[in-house]
Parts: C-alpha cells; sequence; structure tokens
C-alpha cells in the first residue's frame, strides 16, 4: 500500500488487493489492516510536522529519557 498512498486513498488500494484474488479472509484483513495503519502513521507524522513546538518538545522529552535509561 505503501507506494499507492500518493495515487489514491489507501481504501481504494485495500479495495484492489481483494480484487487480485486473496482467497482467504484473514490475509485480506491483515492486509487492509496494514494499509489502514500505514495510512495512520502518515497522518501522525503529518501532524507532528505542521505542530513545530510538540516536535521540539517530544524530541527533549525523548532524549531525556534516553540519558536517564543509561544511568
Amino acid at each position: 500500500c505503501k507506494r499507492h498512498e500518493r495515487g489514491g486513498s489507501a481504501n481504494l488500494q485495500c479495495r484492489k488487493v481483494s480484487l487480485y484474488g486473496l482467497a482467504d479472509r484473514a490475509r485480506l484483513q491483515e492486509a487492509r489492516a496494514r494499509c489502514l495503519g500505514e495510512l495512520a502513521v502518515q497522518e501522525i507524522k503529518l501532524a507532528w510536522v505542521s505542530r513545530p513546538t510538540n516536535v521540539a518538545r517530544g524530541t527533549s522529552e525523548v532524549a531525556r529519557r534516553t540519558r536517564g535509561a543509561g544511568k
């Protein structure tokens, strides 16, 4: 799904997966979940980029945690 996200909605791409004949419903559901999961990750990244103050705060918190973990 990743390579198709730019070209259209992830939902359509997930439907295409079913058209290509994944007979096993579990595999089909897994493919859909993967598509939607990747889309959610992209949305979260976009949200972080659109709010630079949160990014700065988030990176400093991570740095603090990693410094504390070494002790």
